[in-house]
């Protein structure tokens, strides 16, 4: 499978060339080891040229295959370059996309994280990353914590919590809530303690709710992600709030 191979091409690059140096000393910055990243795939983009879809063309893959699939652009230049990139999967662990994240500040692409582009095998609101690795977790616990960010999602499987997932940016989705609802009854969200995260958790709790889980909102200190808390998370787990009451204290903070 295309997607498959070129997810294996970036882990290689990663792991394995002196290019990938900077992106591995970057990993090991923020906290996380080899065997984490291996485990969901991690792997980089080389910069500047073609080198995926020479590869690709070589081992037979069409111009097209490579269009439709959003590993080139219409120049038939590589779609990725330079970012660190992460395999999205779907509930079987079969690979339908990616994430890139900005590695360096002069990247031609402003914005810190992109996705493959949306296609007939990569529906952003339909994934929930790191289900397929959560899966077990999540069933045999009955609780899947939901938090924003890939990089949340592996510190935090890291640090021993087996049922992390991400919504795949801020807001959960329907179909998104349908996957956790099949496995789990109850459902932890975690997003980032500023403005646009309150909000992100209002419409993912009432959501959820709507799908009869049972919500509880862990409450993180400003200015922290799950993955600056990941030692202490179980803690922040136990002093979850539920719906009902982040509710109403949400409106009394707000209220004049």
């Amino acid at each position: 499978q295309l997607l498959d191979q070129a997810a294996t091409f970036y882990s290689r690059y990663l792991w394995e060339t002196a290019a990938g140096e900077p992106a591995r000393r970057y990993l090991a910055k923020r906290g996380l080891g080899e065997d984490v990243c291996r485990a969901y795939r991690l792997g980089l983009a080389p910069a500047g040229g073609r080198a995926l879809a020479e590869r690709a063309l070589k081992k037979g893959f069409s111009g097209p295959e490579l269009l439709a699939a959003g590993l080139v652009n219409r120049r038939g230049n590589d779609y990725f370059q330079g970012r660190l990139m992460f395999p999205l999967a779907d509930p079987r662990g079969r690979v339908v996309g990616f994430g890139a994240r900005r590695l360096r500040d002069d990247d031609p692409v402003a914005a810190k994280s992109v996705n493959s582009p949306e296609g007939s095998l990569f529906r952003k609101g339909a994934l929930v990353y790191g289900l397929d690795l959560a899966r077990a977790a999540i069933a045999k616990e009955g609780r899947a914590i939901v938090v924003e960010g890939y990089t949340d999602v592996l510190a935090l499987r890291q640090a021993g919590l087996g049922p992390v997932v991400a919504s795949m940016g801020t807001a959960l989705t329907e179909r998104q809530l349908q996957e956790l609802s099949r496995l789990a009854r109850r459902a932890y969200l975690c997003f980032d303690a500023d403005a646009a995260g309150e909000q992100a958790t209002l419409r993912g709790m009432e959501l959820a709710v709507a799908q009869g889980l049972e919500v509880r909102v862990v409450a993180l200190p400003t200015g922290l992600d799950p993955a600056d808390a990941a030692q202490r998370f179980s803690e922040l787990l136990a002093r979850a709030e539920s719906y009902v009451l982040y509710r109403v204290r949400l409106e009394i903070e707000r209220a004049d």
